[in-house]
């Protein structure tokens, strides 16, 4: 029986409890402490983000402005916990240039954001939560992909992790060598027992952005837990 280990993919949070404080010495120090303050919260805030990760990289110049015409930068930015699955500019290379061209068309909007939420889990998802399973997991675009923890590297769909647990504020990137395709779902194809399973079905975003779509500043859908 598959594991379903790779659904709990949100990172928890440990309390540790302050112990005892230390006693005085009788004898008072020859130079008076160091006083530290603690980081105030714009200092705190200043962890990079996942698109401040993938800014900063360099591989990812062409994933980058896909998330800016999908309108979705913002969204990865202002998520609490969001793993994605970074196709590097050589993926993005390997599609035919009329692809993405086509893509990139504001007329394909709609597809462009489903194309890439579809790269995106809504949790802190870390690569030994991967290995030795293989299943599908819920994506932000609604549709399952299949990822597979069970050779020596991990596969996502066709896509190969080429590196794992790049780690952010909000998060974490793993760069993969493959663009990711909704329709080449292979949880989609697999048969039952070689998806995990899920309690529900995410939501699905709307083909077409309207109105009352997400907007830049909304949550991603949940991954069931």
């Amino acid at each position: 029986m598959l594991k379903t280990a790779m659904l709990s993919a949100v990172a928890t949070v440990a309390l540790i409890a302050a112990g005892p404080a230390l006693a005085q010495e009788t004898t008072p120090p020859t130079t008076p402490p160091v006083q530290t303050m603690p980081a105030s919260p714009q200092e705190a805030s200043q962890a990079p983000s996942v698109t401040e990760v993938l800014r900063a990289d360099g591989r990812f110049t062409t994933l980058l402005a896909a998330l800016e015409q999908a309108e979705l930068t913002s969204v990865l930015e202002n998520q609490a916990a969001v793993s994605i699955f970074a196709p590097t500019d050589e993926a993005f290379a390997a599609l035919p240039e009329e692809e993405r061209t086509r893509l990139m068309d504001p007329a394909n909007l709609g597809e462009l954001r489903a194309l890439l939420l579809y790269h995106v889990i809504a949790a802190d998802v870390a690569s030994d939560q991967i290995m030795g399973l293989r299943g599908g997991v819920p994506t932000a675009a609604g549709a399952q992909v299949q990822f597979d923890g069970t050779g020596d590297a991990i596969r996502v769909d066709a896509a190969t992790v080429v590196e794992a647990d790049i780690e952010t504020a909000n998060g974490a990137v793993f760069a993969i060598d493959t663009v990711l395709s909704p329709a080449a779902s292979q949880a989609a194809m697999g048969d039952e027992e070689a998806a995990v399973a899920v309690e529900s079905t995410p939501p699905t975003l709307p083909e077409e952005p309207t109105e009352d779509a997400m907007g830049p500043n909304d949550p991603l859908p949940t991954t069931p837990e």
